[in-house]
């Protein structure tokens, strides 16, 4: 019994003396925490009155959690805020919107016309916290983008290995069983996954109601070496969106919780966070997100397929149910933050045609009401996805992703780096040299005069150069090496 009693005692004290043994680091963290009395000027969603109690606490909930590992840390309010503040501090960490590049406080980060939050030269090592990271780093090109406010309280398809599970302390990753959410599944990337999965937990705010999401980046984070995916996380969008993830100098920490609300692994997650950023310092993103991943050109003709399809109109029913809901709570005079979005939703069922607006005219002539075989079409010719020609549309330029049927005439990938070989031996030896050009031009950031120097250029950088997706559908030198 005596023994027994003794390993209790053990178990029992495991998170004291964890805490007691606490070596303080002497990296200097900044913390820029959302001022309660003011609004957080970013679209958090959940329950208003709740969201307005929690965040009275939050800051200091913050702050007093990072004293505890931290020597040197400093709380300052957003709008206090200044870039230079960052240059005495490891990390800076964000959990709230600061003023723009022209002095102002304002709403308008989501459009493309406002105000950058950073200079060109900010390079501080800093962690983004949640809606955060997607608001102000909106127009600045990064691979932490806004895809979806809608992120729950888990973490999948990570390395256990990666240091923010390790270092400086060692986080035990329990795992259990978690439903995907629905909207995965109308994804060409989630068409097949499980309906459930081992996930990790890394908040504990499941049984709040209306407690906000947090914020998941778009497919393709993780293609050039300046960036690195950590964690994907369950949320109503792809299965590959991105919850944790690096570009450069700034850390996506998608989650929304404060330690109050975080679990015990996902608090120690948070500082190893921290301790993995401060290397960073210095080493801004050198390639820009500028289009989408070529999984967005498979979503869309997925959505024609008949199970595509029909997942989409399981979609427009379940947001039909949404917008009633919120109706009448209107009408109850009991609102959620995130109703004013819900009741400007249209409840039409979708046109399956829209799903080919960017299909060729001869593939649809070839396979008509046929509607799986654009899907097949596309996976059969998934190596010639490349860009469009650029289109304006609402007062901006995009691109979408479309067949290259100069790529389908070489019969190379345009992420195969032998495409680059075959167009500069083509260009040598004046074979179709037009076409080597144009691919050469298209695919790299050169655009060489001579066959000599578009070789001269290969030989040197080949063992560096690497594809990027959302970086343009380019071959780049990596200037890491």
């Amino acid at each position: 019994m005596k023994h027994v009693i003794i390993v209790l005692l053990a178990v029992l004290f495991v998170g004291p003396l964890h805490a007691q043994n606490i070596e303080k680091s002497k990296l200097k963290v900044l913390y820029v925490a959302q001022n309660p009395d003011l609004p957080d000027g970013y679209s958090f969603g959940g329950n208003v009155k709740l969201w307005e109690s929690l965040k009275k606490d939050r800051p200091q909930d913050f702050y007093q959690f990072f004293q505890k590992y931290f020597k040197t840390v400093k709380m300052v309010y957003g709008e206090d805020y200044k870039e230079e503040m960052s240059d005495k501090y490891d990390v800076t960490v964000f959990d709230a919107l600061i003023p723009q590049t022209d002095g102002k406080m304002t709403k308008r980060w989501y459009m493309r016309s406002a105000p950058d939050y950073f200079s060109e030269d900010y390079d501080a090592a800093s962690v983004m916290i949640a809606g955060v990271g997607g608001a102000m780093l909106w127009n600045k090109k990064t691979k932490i983008d806004w895809l979806c406010n809608c992120l729950y309280s888990h973490a999948f398809n990570f390395d256990k290995k990666h240091p923010i599970f390790n270092k400086p302390y060692k986080v035990g990753l329990t795992m259990e069983m978690q439903k995907h959410k629905g909207g995965v599944f109308k994804y060409y990337s989630g068409k097949d996954a499980p309906k459930e999965a081992l996930m990790w937990r890394v908040q504990n705010v499941d049984h709040m109601e209306g407690y906000p999401p947090g914020i998941v980046a778009n497919p393709g984070f993780g293609d050039s070496p300046d960036a690195e995916i950590v964690s994907g996380g369950p949320c109503i969008k792809s299965i590959k969106a991105t919850s944790l993830g690096r570009h450069g100098n700034f850390f996506q920490w998608g989650y929304r919780a404060s330690p109050m609300h975080l679990t015990e692994e996902g608090k120690l997650a948070l500082i190893n966070t921290i301790h993995y950023m401060a290397q960073f310092k210095g080493q801004k993103p050198f390639v820009k997100s500028v289009v989408h991943h070529r999984l967005t050109a498979l979503d869309q003709v997925y959505k024609a397929s008949d199970k595509g399809y029909e997942d989409q109109i399981k979609l427009t029913k379940h947001i039909a149910n949404q917008v009633n809901a919120a109706k009448v709570r209107k009408m109850a005079g009991k609102s959620l933050s995130s109703d004013k979005y819900m009741l400007n939703r249209s409840m039409e069922l979708p046109d399956r045609t829209q799903f080919l607006s960017e299909v060729p005219q001869e593939v649809i002539e070839e396979h008509m009401d046929n509607w799986n075989a654009y899907l097949k079409y596309y996976e059969d010719n998934l190596g010639y996805l490349g860009l469009s020609e650029p289109k304006e549309k609402y007062g901006s330029t995009y691109q979408d992703v479309v067949i290259d049927k100069d790529l389908q005439k070489i019969g190379i990938a345009n992420n195969d780096l032998q495409l680059l070989e075959k167009c500069i031996s083509m260009f040598e030896s004046n074979e179709q040299t037009e076409l080597a050009q144009k691919l050469l031009k298209k695919y790299t950031t050169k655009s060489f005069a001579t066959a000599k120097e578009w070789r001269k250029w290969f030989k040197k950088n080949k063992e560096k150069l690497f594809f990027t997706e959302t970086g343009g559908y380019k071959w780049m030198v990596n200037i890491l090496k």
